[in-house]
């Protein structure tokens, strides 16, 4: 396996990825079960269709409210730079080993960094960790959209020349401003104006908006994929859009690169499908629980196979 982390060679993957329309998919993962299953799938993927390469995304969150992960991995006492470090170490470990891995490319990278969250900010100007990650998304998005440019600039400004880096060209409102505000679902899309203004004047590499799917839903509304904001958007600031949120899009996943979206973040389905392939495990074994159930090593192993099946899965839908 081979880590990516130049600038230079991770923009050209993306620019790969939006020309070819075969989106990079970026999938988070927390642990090394999650990292294993990831690399298998990739390396699945590239043997089953003779690829010499295939590139892939493997993420983390810090502080981010919806889901820090970071935060769930701290040792006692252990601040969020030191987890990160942690994570990163394991994800190195991987690397550079002759016989493993060896048709995987990896771009680590750094997803919701929360900027109202002080040590996301300070994890998120420190040199190494620029040097370190491929893509770190900085993310305003819970200031007003005048305040999310002055930050997102400013940022671009201080670590663009180093990392690629990513950013919500919209407010997300909490659910009392909504309510407060009246806002409907419709009324949080992108306006594809407002993002080719936001690129404009941050010099971001990426951004991700919001196209209906349920990454920014507030709401019980049902969800649509909104491939006409896509495609505007594409159409104003070319390919550029990293898309969250997917579990919405069932089988339509795989029509996606042709509306601009080169990236794709991807979690929640994964873990689910690892959740539920020890639960199954778990279920057809008898009572009381042999070891051989019960240890970490089959915990490990089961959620990696369910993973790497996942993953493989995704893959050819993504290139079909």
């Amino acid at each position: 396996m081979r880590l990516l982390t130049r600038r230079s060679d991770v923009i050209a993957r993306l620019h790969h990825a939006g020309e070819q329309h075969a989106p990079l998919l970026c999938p988070n993962a927390e642990t090394p079960d999650e990292m294993e299953g990831i690399l298998l799938g990739a390396q699945r993927h590239a043997r089953a269709t003779g690829a010499r390469q295939v590139a892939i995304g493997i993420g983390f969150t810090g502080g981010y409210p919806d889901h820090p992960q970071l935060g769930g991995l701290a040792l006692p006492g252990r601040d969020l730079a030191a987890t990160a470090g942690h994570w990163l170490y394991w994800l190195d470990g991987y690397a550079g080993r002759p016989g493993l891995f060896d048709e995987v490319e990896v771009i680590p990278f750094f997803d919701h960094g929360w900027a109202p969250h002080a040590p996301d900010r300070e994890l998120m100007d420190a040199p190494w960790f620029q040097d370190a990650v491929g893509i770190l998304m900085f993310d305003a998005s819970a200031h007003d959209l005048d305040e999310n440019i002055r930050l997102t600039a400013a940022f671009v400004a201080r670590a663009g020349a180093r990392v690629v880096v990513e950013a919500c060209p919209d407010k997300v409102y909490e659910h009392a401003e909504l309510e407060r505000k009246q806002l409907r679902e419709a009324d949080l899309l992108s306006r594809p104006e407002s993002v080719e203004n936001f690129v404009s004047r941050t010099g971001i590499d990426l951004i991700v908006p919001n196209l209906g799917t349920e990454h920014r839903a507030t709401g019980a509304a049902p969800l649509e994929y909104r491939r006409d904001l896509a495609r505007e958007i594409t159409r104003r600031v070319g390919p550029i859009q990293a898309l969250h949120g997917t579990s919405s899009l069932g089988g339509r996943l795989g029509t996606v690169g042709a509306d601009g979206i080169c990236k794709i973040n991807y979690y929640t389905g994964m873990a689910r499908a690892a959740a539920t392939a020890v639960r199954t495990a778990l279920d057809t074994a008898p009572d009381p629980l042999p070891v051989s159930r019960t240890c970490g090593s089959f915990s490990h192993r089961t959620r990696r196979e369910a993973i790497a099946d996942n993953i493989a899965g995704v893959l050819a839908t993504l290139r079909a």
